[in-house]
């Protein structure tokens, strides 16, 4: 057998299910004398009947019992009847379930007196009191009164079945969530409209007093504070009305430093707009004396059915006339083919062309071509003949090539134009590309003091069929041109790309000459030559101040337009604003001030 005893079980009462060993029991476990049914009850009961007894005299108020001592009786001892011994059994069982809830009263009272924050103990139903669950140990010990939620729970609605479970510990919101619906507010009484005297100095008030001559109660004033911001908000207010004047006083120094003054004069003139008129002009035909008033005379009096009426029952179609741009719709392109797709469309052709002449000379509409001998086939062609005489036969195929090309260079000649139709064909070729729509561009110049440049700007200008205006002004150049937006897309490139401003024009006719002759004569016409080479770059020298280091042409603006402004291209030297916006004329001079203000992105960073 082992030494070790097993681990004690209950707390401190023996289990019903462990026999109690006693003596009748010997060492090795086995009864003597087993004790019969009859006789384990009663020793039972009373043990029952003792713990009772015990609970009874621990509690004040309540009448102590003796402790009853049933000896246990042998085996040998007669059992009492079965029938005198069921009435004793309900009697105990009765009264230890009575002294059970009495206990349990008295313990719940004595808590709720020791500790007031426990609540009372639930009640089910016919108000039986709910029994606390048995506490246990370790993992089943039960949780303190004070963390238990003992709150009624709410009525639930099929709404609020799916809500979230709410939180069995007491926080604010959980305290908050669990507040009870509050009740539906009462019924407004109807309130008697009290109607102010007017004779009165202020406002009365009607009061509960038994008639309406008492004297009224003097209420005290009361405190108007300021509102938190008031006067920080009137302060941002006037600021920001200051700096808008500031900012309008620099806008009107900065026009006028501009010179757009005048613009804004004008402005203001056209803003001030005219009185209406006396009568429409679609109407004036229709009142006999030009004014409104003669509606009154009657619709009879009005020139509506008169001969003279405008108004009459023939319709008028107006002639349709073209959009402008309708004018650059092209037609539909053909479709590009691959370089071997064209190869054999060409080949195509020219077969059906071949099959074409074979047929017209099979059928004796035109010659037949004469072989075409060159000295390479010169004996598969005259075979015998070449044989015979030689010499002869080679003559004859010389004079024939020589022929044969005489005649190409004189087809060439009949299809090639003259200088006349060479010019007219460019020139019909520039009004075509012109019917498509007319384009325009503003350039500006830093400087325009070198005479290539000038040059390049106006030649270029006349060869691509651009109208416009050069402008020379101390300040700055500016280019307008206007034109087919074929030749204004080549124009700014030869402005933007291909004229190099930095650079200035080479010196023309200071070139060194070498003339023949003794040394004498080739020293002293060197000698002149180098002095005029020399003098010719003095003079431009000193004619020529400004650098072109610095210089560049920017495009200011690039659009469409309606019709050209201007019939050529005219180089003027404006010396003043006022002098450049009368050259441009009313419509255009907008675009001087758009050149004058105008600046690089990479001035504009600094």
């Amino acid at each position: 057998m082992s030494d070790k005893k097993r681990a004690f079980e209950g707390n401190g009462e023996t289990s019903i299910a462990k026999k109690p060993r006693s003596e009748f029991t010997s060492s090795n476990g086995s009864s003597t004398s087993a004790l019969s049914g009859d006789a384990l009850i009663a020793q039972k009961r009373a043990e029952i009947a003792a713990k009772v007894a015990a609970m009874k005299g621990n509690i004040p108020g309540l009448p102590a019992k003796p402790p009853v001592s049933a000896p246990v009786k042998s085996s040998a001892s007669p059992s009492p009847a079965p029938g005198a011994a069921a009435p004793n059994m309900d009697d105990l069982a009765r009264k230890v379930a009575e002294a059970k809830r009495r206990v349990a009263e008295a313990q719940t009272k004595l808590a709720v007196k020791d500790n007031p924050y426990m609540s009372m103990p639930q009640t089910g139903k016919k108000n039986k009191p709910v029994e606390p669950a048995q506490q246990g140990a370790g993992l089943k010990m039960a949780a303190h009164p004070l963390l238990l939620d003992t709150t009624p729970a709410a009525p639930q609605s099929k709404k609020d079945r799916y809500k979230p479970m709410q939180p069995k510990f007491a926080s604010i919101k959980a305290n908050i969530r669990n507040v009870p619906t509050p009740p539906p507010a009462p019924t407004p009484v109807p309130t008697v409209e009290i109607k102010a005297n007017p004779y009165a100095s202020g406002p009365s008030v009607v009061k509960d007093s038994g008639f309406e001559g008492a004297p009224k109660e003097r209420t005290g004033r009361n405190f108007r504070f300021n509102p938190k911001g008031k006067y920080v908000q009137l302060g941002n207010q006037m600021r920001q009305e200051n700096q808008l004047e500031a900012l309008k006083q620099r806008i009107a120094e900065s026009a006028r430093k501009a010179g757009l003054d005048s613009e804004f004069e004008t402005l203001e003139k056209n803003i001030k707009r005219e009185p209406p008129p006396e009568s429409e002009w679609w109407d004036a035909a229709l009142l006999p004396n030009k004014t409104y008033d003669d509606l009154a005379l009657g619709f009879e009096q009005l020139n509506i059915r008169g001969a003279d009426s405008p108004v009459t029952l023939y319709i008028q179609h107006p002639i349709p006339i073209p959009a402008p741009g309708d004018k650059n719709k092209g037609g539909a392109k053909p479709l590009k083919l691959t370089t071997k797709e064209q190869k054999k469309m060409r080949k195509q052709r020219r077969q059906a062309e071949l099959q074409d002449k074979r047929d017209r000379i099979r059928m004796g509409l035109i010659p037949p071509d004469p072989p075409k001998v060159r000295l390479s086939n010169l004996m598969k062609v005259l075979t015998s003949d070449a044989v015979q005489d030689p010499t002869r036969v080679e003559a004859r195929v010389r004079r024939e090539v020589a022929m044969r090309k005489h005649t190409h260079e004189k087809m060439n000649l009949e299809r090639k134009l003259n200088d006349e139709q060479r010019r007219e064909k460019i020139e019909t070729k520039k009004v075509e590309e012109e019917k498509k729509g007319i384009c325009g561009a503003v350039f500006k110049v830093k400087t325009l003091s070198d005479p290539a440049h000038r040059f390049k700007v106006r030649k270029n200008a006349e060869q691509m069929n651009l109208t416009g205006l050069c402008i020379f002004n101390p300040g700055f150049s500016m280019v307008y041109v206007e034109g087919a937006q074929k030749f204004i897309r080549q124009y700014k490139r030869l402005m933007l790309n291909r004229i190099a401003w930095t650079e200035a024009a080479r010196p023309r006719g200071g070139e060194d000459v070498e003339i023949d002759g003794s040394d004498e004569e080739e020293g002293e016409g060197n000698g002149k030559g180098k002095a005029r080479a020399d003098g010719s770059a003095e003079a431009e020298g000193e004619g020529s101040v400004v650098s072109l280091e610095a210089n560049a042409c920017f495009l200011v603006w690039e659009g469409e337009l309606r019709d050209r402004a201007f019939s050529s291209f005219k180089p003027r030297s404006c010396p003043t604003d006022g002098a450049a916006k009368e050259a441009l004329g009313q419509k255009l001079a907008g675009y001087w001030d758009q050149a004058k203000n105008w600046k690089p992105e990479e001035e504009e960073l600094f």
